[in-house]
């Protein structure tokens, strides 16, 4: 066993989605007592959201490094991370969960400073799951599109160590990990 199988990252982000769901639930819960209208607070849900899922972007390339190390142990060449990201989760015309978790947290990061481009991977991700810039809460619906009606965020998270777990089953058919 190589020590990049052992998954260090799972537990804070598991953590973090924890919290963010608590977070979101409260922000949520300030509609009732008109503290908040519903707007306002799923716009401020959407900075949790964001949080959440650029976490899991930096889960998903930890894993990609992970993987690529054990192949160079064994003597393979290394994949790019959107060739693992293809592999393993659910597609959803042609684009598969883990893309389309990287492309939300892609246009959280960037939504200001990029002049979105309709041809851009991230796009092209998003709008295959009907996420498009011109909506409200564009976060908001890209995770419900994951979630289901679910409203935590450690579902998320699930997905993301679902396809771990797919690569390193993928490397112990490689060689000895």
């Amino acid at each position: 066993m190589s020590i990049d199988e052992v998954d260090f990252r799972s537990t804070p982000l598991l953590t973090l989605c924890t919290s963010a769901t608590n977070a979101v639930s409260e922000l949520l819960s300030f509609r009732e007592f008109g503290l908040f209208d519903n707007a306002t607070a799923l716009e401020y849900s959407e900075y949790f959201n964001g949080a959440v899922l650029v976490a899991c972007q930096a889960y998903a390339a930890g894993v990609v490094a992970d993987v690529n190390r054990i192949r160079s142990l064994l003597g393979e060449p290394r994949l790019n991370k959107f060739e693992l990201y293809r592999q393993g989760s659910l597609v959803v015309n042609g684009f598969t969960q883990v893309e389309f978790i990287n492309a939300l947290a892609n246009f959280f990061k960037h939504r200001d400073e990029w002049e979105l481009k309709p041809d851009s991977r991230t796009m092209k991700v998003l709008n295959a799951f009907d996420v498009f810039e011109t909506m409200n809460f564009p976060l908001h619906s890209g995770i419900q599109k994951i979630l289901g009606e679910s409203t935590d965020l450690r579902g998320v998270f699930r997905v993301l160590e679902d396809w771990r777990f797919i690569q390193f089953e993928g490397l112990r058919g490689l060689g000895n990990v």
